[in-house]
This record gives structure tokens, sequence and C-alpha cells, in this order.
């Protein structure tokens, strides 16, 4: 019963905070601009995700429904109607929020988003107001020919343990911008397991990403080139290399 009644309370807030949803009063002023508020799930952030892992198991045990009940909200968001930083800092929410979600609901011991043949990514878990969609069609089908931006495979975490780390924080359209280009230049530099440069064999280890999505950085040829916009590199004779991805699952230990 205090579970539901808590649930109760969060609709409530949550619906009170959103400015854009299907009651909307036809005479708002055709220049008002709607707003997504992404508090709950900034405060799950905070709460659930330290030292770049998550905490599956105390969303499960605490706030599954809070969880649920963020991303119903986002359900109902008519995304047309936002600017270009509302829609990119939501759509980075709704992905990350459907992971964790989704984790949550298939967690076991020794679970991996690479589990069934990578099932997590191709089922149609996310919401939509025009629809549901997989995690996959949402970041391959949407965001990235939408934006157009490389920068958003800092942000878009899969779960595992070489995704780039999960920020213990929501994005929001009045910072998003700077926060990636930060997010960019902290994995490329301070995130070793990740990527890093080995001067004294001439190597350049970088994620794998860099490879699935080559096209994105400007091409395999381009890829150093794209790193150099944050990274200091020898003028020439450095080769780059792929890291092996590991696909542990990020949970707190």
């Amino acid at each position: 019963m205090k579970r539901i009644l808590s649930l109760i309370v969060l609709l409530a807030v949550t619906s009170s905070l959103y400015a854009q949803s299907a009651t909307q009063p036809t005479t708002q002023p055709a220049t008002s601009q709607p707003t997504v508020n992404h508090s709950v799930f900034n405060h799950l952030l905070q709460k659930y995700v330290h030292h770049q892992r998550v905490d599956y198991l105390g969303i499960i045990k605490h706030d599954r429904f809070a969880l649920g009940a963020y991303l119903k909200q986002l359900s109902m968001v008519k995304v047309e109607r936002l600017t270009r930083n509302q829609k990119l800092a939501y759509y980075i929410n709704l992905y990350n929020a459907t992971m964790i979600h989704a984790v949550t609901q298939r967690y076991k011991p020794s679970y991996s988003p690479a589990a069934d043949g990578f099932k997590i990514f191709k089922d149609k878990l996310v919401k939509l107001e025009s629809g549901a969609v997989s995690l996959n069609d949402l970041e391959n089908k949407i965001i990235r020919p939408t934006f157009k931006d490389p920068r958003i495979h800092v942000a878009l975490v899969c779960g595992a343990v070489s995704c780039p780390p999960l920020l213990n924080k929501a994005y929001n359209a009045a910072t998003v911008d700077a926060v990636l280009e930060k997010k960019m230049a902290h994995w490329l530099n301070k995130e070793p397991s990740r990527n890093r440069l080995d001067l004294k064999n001439h190597k350049l280890y970088l994620s794998q990403i860099f490879n699935w999505y080559a096209d994105d950085f400007g091409g395999k040829d381009k890829i150093q080139s794209y790193v150099r916009k944050y990274k200091t590199l020898p003028a020439r004779g450095i080769d780059h290399v792929f890291l092996e991805y590991d696909w542990s699952l990020n949970i707190i230990k």
C-alpha cells in the first residue's frame, strides 16, 4: 500500500511539472514552447549511479515504479513540438531510462545486455507518442539521422562495462551541448579502459564505437582526425587499434 501511495504522489507531481500534455489548452499562445521535465530521472540517477556503475538492485527494490512512471510521462510527449536541444535531451534520457528499466526487468546474476543475441536492443521497448520502437531503432533510425552528431555516442549508454559511463544526472536542453562536448573530451582523455594513447608502441587504442560507427566520425580514414579535436596526438606514425568490447553489465558490485 505504501508503494502504491508513493506512486500516486509521484504521478501527480510529474504531471503537474510536465508542461506539454494531451490536455494542453488550445488557448495557449502559438509561440509558447512546451517543455519536458526530467527531474524524476535526474533524482534516480543521482541516487543509483556511483563511480560509473548502476545500482540496478536498488532500483528494483525501491524505485522501479518511479522509473516506470517517468517513462510513461515521456511516452506522451509530442516530440515535434520541442526545440532541437529539447529533442536531443529527451531522446538521450529516453534511451538511457529505457535501458535501465529493461535491465531491471530482465536482471539475474551474470545478466549481460548481450544475452539472447542482444535481444534487449531488438525488442520494441521504447514507448513514443507515435508508437513503440526498439532501442536499436531509436538510436539508428531516429537519433543518429536526426542530429548527425557523433557526440551522442558518449551519451547513449548500452548497459555494458565498455559503454561510455552513465552520468549521474539527466540531460536537459539548456546544457546538453556543453555536456556532450565535455563528456567526449573526458571519454577520450580520462578513461583509459575505453580509449588511450600508447606513445611507446605508437598505438592509439580506441573504443569499438569508433569502428562500429565510423561513418559518424567522418569515415574510417578520418577517425584520428576526429580524435585530434579532443586529444593531443603525434603528427604522424600512430596506428589505431580497436579495443575488445566488454559486454558485462555495468552494475555496482
